[in-house]
């Protein structure tokens, strides 16, 4: 085909077909595949980095890689009825898992929405609910929040205010099950300091979560909750931080107690919300190798690579330059065994000779006749016993 821009008014390009001609995302003339019937054109040499969406966007557009909305999903939690949610979806229309982010008591802070945004970069449906401009809260309650969490060292879960927080994140669990492109059998729970707490104790309430991924939680009350979480747990603390250096310690017995899988993280130093940007304690290198671990253990739950096979076992040198050895002969078959032609049968002993049997008696000599007439012929073969001379 030559090298002419007639493409993009020709309807009659089958799919998969190679052509020449500019690419509809960088406008650069050059070889180009069509991977769907509306002509969608996309580089061959870098399709596989591209979104596979149709837009009307002109050529060299960036393609945001997820789009934002917000929702008002319908709950018995609150009395409005409602509570906001902002839903975070991909871009690239395939299945994909799903993560729930749990607010701060501040609400929607900085590093609540950067989590969010990151678990979008990476593919995943992402939800989250705020807590704070819910109908009911108000400065008392929220008062209670803040100073249950610092005068009883920790977060009691079986407070009221904490069952409306859990029945909110189920509420919201349910919502990204119904979503069209998530898959339903990976979701995840993610929570920052007072959210972290919060994630726990939803965790231990939900058992078909794939993993929690938490930063400097404060330790939930009562402990034994901990038991009944299933999915793998991931905490990152910072060293100089007592109140999750406390929780971090409860979080180690209780793994060795209930046989919870852990893996943990401690920043040298690092204080309370460092991963905020807005507080005074962030530190971007100390952060972006939180995130990132943080990032590489929710990838491991929700997309688990696929198993390889074993590798070869390495062959030596000598071996691979060696002449191969050739294959072994068969081992020749034994001719089968002749069958010796058959002897005659041996020659029967000859038979002992009878005993002679004594000669017959000869015959009586019959009277001779008082007439002077001499006796007839005895027929041959007529001798014998009981054989008589014929009658004259």
């Amino acid at each position: 085909m030559t090298d002419e821009d007639l493409l993009l008014d020709d309807a009659k390009e089958a799919f998969g077909a190679g052509v020449v001609g500019p690419c509809d995302i960088c406008g650069v003339r050059q070889a180009v595949i069509v991977l769907s019937k509306e002509r969608f054109k996309l580089c061959v040499l870098d399709f596989l980095n591209k979104s596979w969406i149709k837009t009307a966007s002109p050529p060299a557009a960036h393609t945001a890689p997820f789009h934002s909305t917000t929702v008002f999903l319908p709950t018995r939690a609150v009395p409005g009825g409602t509570v906001p949610v902002i839903v975070l979806s991909p871009n690239k229309e395939i299945k994909h898992p799903s993560a729930l982010v749990v607010p701060e008591v501040y609400g929607l802070t900085t590093q609540v929405i950067e989590a969010g945004v990151r678990l979008a970069h990476e593919g995943y449906e992402v939800a989250i609910p705020d807590f704070v401009r819910i109908h009911g809260m108000n400065l008392w309650t929220w008062g209670k929040l803040r100073a249950s969490k610092v005068l009883l060292d920790g977060v009691h879960i079986s407070q009221s205010s904490r069952g409306r927080a859990y029945r909110i994140l189920e509420d919201c669990r349910k919502y990204l099950l119904t979503r069209p492109l998530v898959n339903p059998e990976r979701q995840a729970v993610v929570g920052l300091s007072y959210g972290g707490s919060l994630a726990l104790g939803y965790a231990a309430q939900t058992p078909g979560l794939a993993g929690v991924a938490v930063a400097y939680p404060y330790m939930i009350h009562p402990e034994s909750w901990l038991q009944y979480i299933r999915c793998p747990v991931f905490v990152v603390a910072g060293g100089s931080d007592p109140k999750a250096g406390t929780a971090l310690d409860a979080l180690h017995l209780a793994a060795g107690r209930y046989g919870i899988n852990l893996g943990t993280m401690v920043v040298p130093g690092a204080g309370h919300h460092f991963l905020s940007r807005v507080h005074s304690g962030y530190s971007a290198p100390e952060a972006e190798k939180a995130w990132t671990r943080m990032m590489a253990f929710m990838g491991h739950c929700l997309a688990p690579p696929v198993p390889k096979a074993p590798p070869r076992p390495p062959v030596p040198p000598s071996v691979v330059a060696a002449k191969p050895a050739a294959a072994p002969k068969p081992a020749p078959v034994p001719p089968a065994p002749v069958s010796a032609p058959l002897s005659p049968p041996p020659a029967a002993p000859p038979a002992s000779p009878l005993p002679a049997s004594p000669p017959p008696p000869s015959p009586t000599p019959s009277p001779r006749p008082t007439s002077g007439a001499p006796p007839p012929p005895t027929p041959k073969g007529a001798r014998g016993r009981g054989s008589r001379p014929a009658a004259a």
